[in-house]
């Protein structure tokens, strides 16, 4: 079974949006199915891809209310702790389609994306580019008429529409838009995909995230800043993790990215933060400028908040 008409998909986004405007909480994923159940007037049962588009509904009133209490925060740190309460609101999520098994298709915590605009100091006059959107959570400082959003997921695609976005539907490790921006920031997707290699100039990888991320990064102005959120090591010993960045290809990498760019801010963040979006890989978050600035970060006082 699926959503019997796009109706019945905006219908529950706006139910779940309220749901959580309202300080509402679901406790299990379970409980959201029960809940989508009554707007729909049917039965979700689980595995299904009708609970996979619950989920996605879900995701899409988290990214509204989310947005809403970005616009009504007085301070960054207020937005940031409210945002967590949010998070901690929301339910696990798990139901994989085979789409979003081959796109690797996690999105990114409320926290963290608002954490990732900060840092990138989006506001609504600067320009975005998001080469990977989602639902648009990386986008929710920003101002839809000024961004430049691109996401391979057809059904994400329209609900960023929906939102107000201006949306291509392009493999974002090969496609760029005509003009460049005060801001490139994205999550791609992590990840090798089937035996796909990926090319970016005398840089050579099996990983979409690192392909994405380095020619994304060509639409930033030579002013301009960027946040990348990308697939870090896995292991909970330091040393091990530590080890693993020594890899050929990861080493490779980075030194692609430092020798190009202006790496101001390399955060590593513990995979746990992303077990209510149905992951639990570890994230390395990156900050940065085109290579001949000089930037300065600094991030809005969000102490005192932790997802």
């Amino acid at each position: 079974m699926i959503f019997k008409a796009m109706s019945d998909r905006i219908m529950l986004i706006d139910a779940f949006t309220r749901y959580f405007n309202e300080g509402e909480a679901f406790s299990t994923i379970i409980e959201a199915r029960i809940y989508a159940e009554s707007i729909l007037g049917e039965k979700v049962n689980s595995g299904t891809f009708l609970a996979k588009q619950i989920e996605e509904s879900l995701e899409a009133g988290l990214v509204r209310a989310a947005r809403t209490i970005v616009d009504d925060s007085q301070s960054p740190k207020q937005a940031y702790a409210r945002l967590v309460d949010l998070y901690q609101r929301q339910p696990t999520l798990g139901t994989r389609s085979s789409t979003s098994v081959l796109q690797q298709a996690y999105s990114t915590p409320i926290p963290i994306a608002y954490l990732a605009a900060m840092l990138a100091e989006i506001t609504p006059q600067k320009t975005v580019y998001e080469p990977t959107a989602g639902h648009g959570a990386l986008l929710i400082a920003s101002n839809p008429a000024r961004a430049t959003v691109n996401e391979l997921n057809r059904d994400r695609a329209s609900d960023l529409r929906s939102q107000g976005y201006t949306v291509t539907e392009q493999d974002a490790s090969v496609y760029l838009p005509d003009s460049q921006h005060d801001v490139v920031i994205m999550n791609p997707p992590f990840g090798a995909i089937g035996n796909r290699r990926f090319n970016a100039g005398q840089y050579s990888t099996t990983q979409i995230d690192r392909a994405i991320a380095l020619h994304a990064l060509k639409a930033m102005k030579s002013d301009g800043r960027a946040v990348l959120i990308l697939g870090s090591k896995l292991g909970s010993d330091e040393g091990q993790r530590s080890n693993r960045y020594n890899t050929k290809e990861t080493r490779a990498f980075y030194y692609s990215l430092y020798e190009q760019y202006n790496v101001i801010e390399h955060i590593s963040i513990w995979g746990n933060l992303y077990r209510k979006q149905g992951a639990g890989f570890p994230i390395d978050l990156v900050g940065g400028c085109p290579g001949a600035s000089h930037c300065r970060w600094k991030l809005g006082d969000t102490n005192g908040a932790k997802p």
